[in-house]
Parts: structure tokens; C-alpha cells; sequence
């Protein structure tokens, strides 16, 4: 590393470059209004800017060279135009509105310019407009509805990103082109991200690992924040995000500035619910939260590239929803009175309160700086991104001694990440890179689900891409190595587990280091049929190394309900993947449709165990799962088609479709056949109307009508009781918004209004953790059910000095 920085260094020092600036005006297609607030976005130096009140942008310090812009505005179509800058220049944009345009066709997340339209890896994007449009409640809620995106919930607010029935360990999240590793190997364990703080979604739908190594095997999302402001500028904005279902209340508040090269950003965000409701349970006992986050950024913008120093805080508390009723069905909790453990039932006061439960909750802290640089060298280019993470989970549930955790897990992160991108040579672009981590876990709580353990990550890839005529060709190759060391685990006399020998009586895990390595590697082709239609076909090796959670686990995880089991004789997933898909785009019609199919040897899950008697087997009465490996086929479809009529630019028709069939190829009956977790197949149908302007101060208005069928999953692990079937069921989700501008046509404020669940339909999601919770003894009905109506309100307010 040394080395690298020091011919960096040296690079810099010799070379210059001509300075230039790209300006223009952006404008709508016909009218000529100019449109303001549009986003223009220079790929190669992953900058961009907003246009003013006259619909005029400006762009410097800009190096000579060839680059990619992407100019997008709500409600239009997403221009992409390739420049070729030698000298300053003035470039107008006009942009055809379109009641839905394809949001973010550009993936900067990728390491050489990439357009979705040319990749073929299926990608899909989510813009923050697209956020604001939605009623979310958390983090990875806002993308579930995304084509092959489903998600996992425990409530409201803990949420898993699932892509093509693949989750935890085997989907990597990147933030801000580092990897996010906040002990997401469980079912509860969610991403540690302030929402309110996101710019886009990037969503690789398929084997992620070239480019990010092990862990990528079912997918990749990369979570982007907000780019720089213009030279010169001082602007921010505050959101306020009110949801009536549970009275969260949310605010962000965030200020940028840009002065001479130097830019920096800072943001305070904050949230705070109640217990969410629905018909069936009524107010959800456990389901509040709170949190509290910073973030920020400083940085250079220079001739030679950029530096950016991001740093961030995420503060979490939630309570833990364990459904425990009394015989009149009314939510019940431990309680610690006259030195005895006793079940108390809820009183309305505590169903409506906001304050969490010191005995029976989590808090969780994530504390993470990161180094973001790019650099020029004439045609070649070398980023390089360096992180590190301390990552703090508590989880609490002895009512004996509320204020001490029962688990504590201290997971330290290091992460590097370099490329090279080599110039372009008839029509080559290739990238050489290198990325990595190092990982420390920590046993600080009273309890110990598994041994403390050390991990090292290496790996070297090669990414190419060919245009040749009417084909788009592109691939590479990658090695990884990964070494893992887990400690000892020894038990004492009262049977709980402990990392140290002080006062042990039993060793109950003998260690274990052990290396693992694979070649993985990715080839696809995008042939351009016609102006209109494109074909896509990709085959690609993915690999994923066991977590030490399926190795090592031997104790009761608290807020999973399950005592957990691991197999130290667990070994490496390794996927094949291949995908075809089609394009379709015209001028009022868009079409895309893919099909994958995914053989993973030694697929890894959790079963419940059961004893000699062939009921369920329970450690102090909480049941035992174990993890288990067998060879998986996942296999299904993904389709989307967008109707936007030429003559009716206002009016737009989406439906989408997608469906994920996972079995077991081993199994040898029916009850093992279906993999656990797969999402059911859905069908989301939305119509939305826009118009551009309504009188002198609105502005970007648009209504629009969403269906979501979820059909009846029958496709599931029945074995032992680890899964049960899913009903069907349907949900009417509406929404509106608009911005108001005063006489200089600058933005007051947007309002965004949403309403999810409609006709609060009686449902339980089949990804539910809160599904198979005790029954209620009045109504019958198994578990926790999900959320009922909740409308969203969200203001934006703009800040402009």
C-alpha cells in the first residue's frame, strides 16, 4: 500500500492539466420551459450539478478528455450523451417529459463506465425522488418493490435486502464504494445506514463477486450519497417524514458548500415511533424505535481527481417484538417482582408509549470513516477507497439486569479497495483492481452466542469490455482467499458459554483456522438487435465462504427465538449463474423481461432439529435450529412493462412481475424440497399522472395508484416445522406530490404524500420473522401480523444561500 501511494504522489507531482468548464441551459423538449433543478452528472469524474432558475448549469474545474453525461430531471426522460472536451464548452440539453422516466441508467457504482442498457448483469436503480414518492419505513423497505427485491422483516423496522431469493451473508451492501459489514449474517441484524441520508439505489441482480468478492454470490447493493454541490455554492435542505401508523416522526437536516475546490457536507438525522398497528393484533407491543445519526464529508476537488474523507455515526434502539399473549389474547411481558419472574399484561399506556424496554431490546451504534480518491493520469485513471468500522450490537433481555447486555457483539472493519483503469484501446476498457478486508469480533456481553474470531479477505480481479459494432461484450476473472481464525469456546458451571478457560469446566469449541479460496469469474454479451431491441446473456461463478455463525454457533440467540447450532465441517457455497433477458424501447412502450437460473453447491440454511420422539427439540424451552448444506437450483422470472403514449405524456401504465423457485436437489421427500425464505411470486400493477406545471407556483405534480398481489406461497421447507405456508393477499397503495415555487420560480418546498395499504388489509408478508410467533388464543391467528394503513407526509425544504 506504501508503494501505491508513493507513484501516486509522484504522478501527481508531474503532471497538469488544462482546465475547462462545461456550461449550457436545460430545457423541456417543445415547450422550451426551462427546467429547474435538473441533475447533470459527469460520470468519469462522478461530479455534477443542479441547474438554476434560468435552467442554466456550470461545470468546473473539468480536466480535457472524453466523458459520459447523464442529464435527468423528474418527470422526463433520462438523457446520456458522450463529449469530447478539449476546451471549454457550452452544451444545451433539451429533455421530453414522460410521466415515468427510467431513473439512473448510468451505474457509477461500477469500476469503468457502465450503462444499464449495456450491462448484461440485470441492474436496476432507485433515485431519491423515487424514495420521496414512496412510503417507506425503512432503509431497504423503499427498494422491496423493485423488480427480483424482496425483503425479510422483523416489524416495521428491521429489514433484510433479499434479491432473487438470496439474502444475509450472500447479498454485499456498498456504501459509498465500501463494504457495510454490521454482523449481517442474522435474521434480525439490519443494515446500519441512515436512510434520510441516500442519494440512489444501485441493485446488481445476480453474482456480485467479481467486482466485490466473496458474499456477492446472490447480488450487490450499493447505496450512493448525495454528490457535491456546484462551485461557489452553499445550499442544504431540511425533510420532515410523518407516518400516521405508528407517529413516527422523522427529521433530516443537511448543508453543503463548495468554495474554491473545497467541499464538505454535514447531516443530523433522527427518527422516533411508537408501536405500529393493524386490525388483526392492534397495537404491536415491542415494535418502537428510535434513532439518531450524523454524517458527514470533506473533501478537494483538483485537477488531478478528487479526495473525499466521509465519516458517519448510527444510533439505533428497538424494542424486540416477541408476541407473548395472555388468554384473552392481549400482549403480555416479563416482569422481575418480590424476586420473581412474573408475565404482566400490557397496559394501554405502555402500548401507546414511545420509551424502550432496557430488558428486552437492542442498541446498536455504527461508527465509520472512509477514503474516497480518484485520480487522473492523461487517459488512465486510479481510484483508491480505504474504510474502517466499528460496529457496536447490544442486545438485552434479563430482566434481572435490564442495563446489562446479554450479547455484545464489537465487530472492528478494515477495508481497501484500488483500481486501475486502464485507457481506452479500439474500443477496450479494462480495469485491473484489488479489494480486501480485515475483521475482529468481540464477546462483550454476559452471554456468548459464538467464539470471538479474526478474519482476513484478499482478492485480485480483471474486469474488460468490448464494443464491437451492434455488441457490447464484457467479463473478467477474479481470485479470492480468505482466512478465518475462531477461538476457543468453553462452558462453566452453570452452563453458559465463555471465550476465556478462567472458570470453565467443559470446552465446547476446540477452535478452528482454516483457509478458503476460489476462483470465481463472469461473461456476458448485450447484442443491439435494432435501435429498439437489445438482447442480454450472462453466465458468471459466484462464491461465498461459510460465516462463522453457521461454523461456530452453539448457544440461544436472543431476539431470534431459536437456539442455534453451527457445523465447523461447513463448507464453501459456489454458484453458477446464467441470465437472458430482452429490451424493448420506444418512443411510448418499454419492455424488459429476464429469466436466471442459479445452481449453488453446498447451500447453507437453518432447520429446525427434532428429537428421538419426532417433536420439536428445545434447549430451557426455546426450540434448535441447525445449520445444514445441500445442493440448491434457484431459478425464475423478472418483467417489467412501462406504457407511456407519445400523444399522452401525462399518463403512464406500469406492470411488473417477478417469481423465484428454490428446491433442495437432495432432499427425498416433499416436506425438504423447497428452500426456506423464497419470496412468493407478486404482481405490482401502478398508474400514475403527471403534468409539469399548474399555474404560477406548482410545479412537478403528480397522483398516482399502485396494486400489489402477492400470491399464495405453498412452495416451502416444511420439514420439521421450520416454515409454513402463506396466503395470498393484496394491497392498494396510492400517492401524490408537488413542489411550490415563488416568482423567481425557486423551490419553497415539496410535498410528498403517500398511503400504503390503503383498505388496511389483514396480511402477514411469507419473509415475516413475526409470522411464527405464539398464537393468539382469542382469534386464532398464528403470530404477529404487518403493518395496517399508514399515510406518509414528507417535507422538503430547500436551503440556498
Amino acid at each position: 500500500m506504501k508503494h501505491i501511494l508513493l507513484i501516486i504522489t509522484c504522478l501527481l507531482l508531474t503532471r497538469t492539466h488544462a482546465q475547462i468548464k462545461l456550461s449550457g441551459r436545460i430545457t423541456q423538449q417543445g415547450s422550451g420551459d426551462a427546467l429547474i433543478g435538473a441533475n447533470i452528472y459527469l460520470l468519469e469524474l462522478r461530479r455534477g450539478t443542479t441547474t438554476d432558475a434560468n435552467g442554466e448549469y456550470h461545470i468546473s474545474p473539468i480536466p480535457k478528455g472524453n466523458y459520459t453525461v447523464q442529464i435527468s430531471y423528474i418527470s422526463h426522460k433520462t438523457l446520456i450523451q458522450a463529449l469530447v472536451l478539449q476546451q471549454s464548452l457550452v452544451q444545451d440539453f433539451a429533455l421530453p417529459h414522460t410521466a415515468i422516466a427510467i431513473e439512473e441508467v448510468i451505474v457509477s457504482g461500477s469500476s469503468t463506465k457502465t450503462l444499464i442498457k449495456e450491462s448484461p448483469i440485470p441492474i436496476s436503480a432507485l433515485s431519491r425522488t423515487q424514495w420521496l414518492q414512496s412510503g417507506s419505513t425503512n432503509l431497504v423497505d423503499a427498494i422491496s418493490r423493485l423488480p427480483g427485491m424482496s425483503q425479510i422483516t422483523t416489524g416495521s423496522t428491521l429489514s433484510k435486502p433479499i434479491i432473487r431469493g438470496l439474502g444475509f451473508n450472500r447479498v454485499i451492501t456498498m456504501h459509498d464504494g465500501v463494504r457495510q459489514e454490521d454482523n449481517q449474517w442474522g435474521e434480525e441484524h439490519s443494515l446500519h445506514i441512515d436512510e434520510y441520508s441516500i442519494d440512489r439505489y444501485e441493485i446488481i441482480r445476480g453474482a456480485g463477486s467479481l467486482m466485490y468478492g466473496s458474499d456477492g454470490i446472490g447480488g450487490v447493493m450499493s447505496v450512493i450519497s448525495p454528490l457535491p454541490i456546484e462551485e461557489g455554492k452553499t445550499q442544504g435542505n431540511i425533510l420532515y417524514n410523518y407516518q400516521t401508523n405508528n407517529a413516527m416522526s422523522g427529521v433530516s437536516a443537511n448543508l453543503a458548500g463548495n468554495s474554491n475546490g473545497f467541499i464538505w457536507s454535514g447531516r443530523i438525522s433522527m427518527k422516533d415511533a411508537k408501536n405500529y398497528q393493524n386490525p388483526a393484533d392492534g397495537r404491536v407491543f415491542g415494535s418502537n424505535f428510535n434513532e439518531l445519526n450524523y454524517s458527514g464529508m470533506f473533501g478537494v476537488n483538483r485537477k488531478w481527481g478528487y479526495s473525499r474523507l466521509y465519516f458517519s455515526k448510527f444510533g439505533q434502539k428497538i424494542n424486540i417484538i416477541d408476541g407473548l399473549r395472555n388468554e384473552r389474547g392481549k400482549f403480555v411481558q416479563k416482569v422481575f417482582i418480590n424476586n420473581q419472574e412474573k408475565l404482566q399484561e400490557v397496559t394501554e399506556h405502555e402500548l401507546e408509549s414511545r420509551t424502550i424496554n432496557p430488558a428486552n431490546s437492542q442498541n446498536l451504534s455504527n461508527y465509520k470513516i472512509s477514503s474516497n480518491n480518484l485520480y487522473f493520469f492523461d487517459k488512465t485513471s486510479l481510484s483508491l477507497n480505504i474504510a474502517y468500522a466499528q460496529n457496536h450490537r447490544k442486545e438485552y433481555g434479563n430482566i434481572q439486569k435490564p442495563l446489562e447486555p446479554d450479547l455484545y457483539f464489537f465487530l472492528q472493519n478494515l477495508y481497501y479497495d484500488v483500481r486501475y483503469n486502464f485507457a481506452e484501446n479500439n474500443g477496450w476498457e479494462t480495469t485491473l483492481g484489488s479489494n480486501g478486508m480485515w475483521q475482529s469480533m468481540q464477546n462483550q456481553g454476559n452471554e456468548t452466542l459464538y467464539p470471538n474470531f479474526n478474519l482476513q479477505d484478499k482478492g485480485i480481479f480483471i474486469f474488460s469490455k468490448k464494443k464491437l459494432h451492434r455488441w457490447i461484450m464484457s467479463g473478467g476473472l477474479r481470485f479470492d482467499h480468505r482466512n478465518l481464525e475462531i477461538n476457543k469456546l468453553y462452558v462453566d458451571q452453570n452452563g453458559k458459554f465463555q471465550t476465556h478457560e478462567l472458570g470453565a469446566v467443559e470446552e465446547r469449541f476446540s477452535g478452528l483456522q482454516k483457509s478458503y479460496a476460489n476462483l470465481t469469474g463472469s461473461f456476458g454479451a448485450v447484442w443491439k438487435v435494432t435501435d429498439k431491441l437489445s438482447v442480454k446473456a450472462n453466465l458468471a461463478r459466484g462464491f461465498r465462504a461459510p460465516s462463522v455463525p453457521e461454523l461456530a454457533s452453539n448457544g440461544e440467540h436472543a431476539g431470534t427465538f431459536r437456539y442455534e447450532k453451527g457445523n465447523v465441517n461447513q463448507q464453501s457455497e459456489v454458484s453458477l449463474q446464467s441470465d437472458l433477458g430482452i429490451t424493448w424501447e420506444s418512443s411510448s412502450l418499454y419492455v424488459d423481461f429476464n429469466i436466471f437460473r442459479n445452481h449453488i453447491q453446498h447451500y447453507t440454511y437453518s432447520e429446525r432439529v427434532q428429537n428421538t420422539s419426532g417433536k420439536d427439540s428445545t434447549v430451557a424451552g426455546v426450540p434448535v435450529f441447525q445449520y445444514v448444506q445441500g445442493n440448491a437450483l434457484l431459478w425464475g422470472i423478472e418483467g417489467s412493462i412501462t406504457f407511456n403514449p407519445e400523444s399522452a405524456r401525462w399518463l403512464s401504465f406500469t406492470q411488473s412481475y417477478s417469481m423465484v423457485n428454490g428446491q433442495n436437489q437432495q432432499a427425498n421427500n416433499d416436506s425438504l424440497k423447497y428452500l426456506p425464505f423464497m419470496p412468493p411470486p407478486r404482481w405490482i400493477s401502478q398508474v400514475k399522472l403527471t403534468k409539469n406545471s399548474w399555474g404560477n407556483h406548482i410545479k412537478n405534480l403528480y397522483i398516482m395508484a399502485e396494486w400489489e398481489y402477492n400470491q399464495t406461497q405453498n412452495q416451502v421447507l416444511l420439514a420439521y416445522n421450520t416454515e409454513t405456508p402463506t396466503p395470498s393477499y393484496q394491497l392498494l397503495n396510492i400517492g401524490m406530490g408537488t413542489s411550490i415555487i415563488n416568482r423567481q420560480k425557486k423551490a419553497l418546498m415539496s410535498i410528498y404524500i403517500s398511503a400504503n395499504n390503503l383498505l388496511d388489509t389483514i396480511y402477514q408478508s411469507h419473509q415475516s420473522r413475526l409470522k411464527y410467533l405464539d398464537q393468539n388464543q382469542v382469534t386464532g391467528r398464528a403470530g404477529v401480523f404487518n403493518m395496517g394503513r399508514n399515510i406518509s407526509i414528507k417535507l422538503l425544504v430547500p436551503i440556498d444561500f
